[in-house]
């Protein structure tokens, strides 16, 4: 049963016309900019933000950083913001990033990757590595006090996450200490039931998700670091904290890469959001239930990394 503010949402904010085989990739990043200012709520305070460059080989790659007041001993995230690989920016999610950095509580090290389809893969994930290995350089300069690093995202940011985690394992490269992935699209083959479930009629349509995929993909062939559900080798991997909304057609992506995860042995947890639809986190202004939900992945971060820590 949907929660009744997402029902309302549904039956007001998001009625608009049907999807077109060519959207107008403008007007969707206006609407991914639109939507926190309209259902966000108020911004957060945090005690600083400031935007700074990871210096990279093919750009130097916007951040924004997040520090809470009155906190020390923080961990570090890295956050890559959703949107399909085609839409999102700094800006689409300051306010989660605002929440996501009081609530943990944790220094948030927010990335403004290449978006498609002008960039196609792998540039997001290139940037995304860009400022992992700067932020770990820059740790201490951040304020981080302790030496514990999260990678997070949500729906195509999540996407992000997981495949940056894929790829340093493969390099050898140093390993987040967990990976927060929030509703996280993981098969390009949009195959899975929820699909099917929730193919229209909640916000996400699996014919949008399809299209997004396919601006982002473009003809490159399947890979882990593409579509994270078809790596085969997944033991040594990070743990995961995993969230899923309820009534999406990414659900099974997050559940089946849980399963995964902890068929190789990586400790997971799973926190399915009942009620919920692809893209609740950033509608708090709107959507009572949502701030309950960040308290809860929160709290299983939190538990996570504790154990991580001993």
């Amino acid at each position: 049963m949907l929660d009744a503010d997402i029902r309302r949402l549904l039956d007001t904010v998001f009625s608009v016309p049907g999807w077109t085989d060519a959207p107008d990739i403008a007007q969707l990043r206006a609407g991914a900019e639109a939507a926190p200012k309209l259902l966000g709520g108020a911004a957060e305070q945090v005690e600083t933000v400031r935007d700074a460059l990871a210096p990279g080989r093919a750009r130097d790659v916007p951040l924004r950083i997040y520090r809470p007041a009155g906190a020390a001993e923080l961990p570090l995230v890295l956050f890559a913001h959703g949107g399909g690989w085609v839409t999102g920016s700094l800006d689409s999610h300051d306010r989660l990033c605002r929440i996501l950095a009081n609530t943990l509580p944790a220094v948030i090290v927010a990335v403004e990757y290449r978006l498609a389809p002008e960039h196609t893969y792998p540039a997001a994930l290139d940037d995304v590595e860009t400022a992992w290995h700067w932020l770990r350089a820059a740790a201490r300069d951040l304020g981080a006090e302790r030496d514990l690093f999260i990678v997070a995202g949500d729906s195509s940011g999540g996407n992000l996450a997981a495949a940056l985690a894929l790829r340093l394992s493969r390099t050898g490269a140093a390993l987040p200490d967990l990976q927060l992935l929030l509703y996280p699209a993981l098969d390009a083959a949009c195959s899975r039931a929820s699909y099917r479930e929730f193919a229209t009629g909640h916000n996400l349509t699996a014919a949008q998700m399809a299209w997004y995929w396919g601006a982002y993909r473009a003809a490159a062939p399947e890979s882990p670091e593409l579509c994270p559900l078809s790596a085969t080798w997944l033991r040594g991997l990070p743990p995961a904290v995993i969230a899923v909304a309820a009534a999406d057609v990414l659900r099974d992506d997050g559940l089946d890469y849980a399963r995964a995860l902890e068929t190789a042995g990586v400790p997971v947890r799973v926190v399915e959001c009942r009620g919920m639809i692809h893209g609740f986190l950033r509608w708090t202004g709107e959507v009572a239930a949502a701030r309950g939900w960040i308290d809860r992945i929160a709290a299983n971060v939190r538990d996570t990394t504790l154990a991580v820590s001993r």
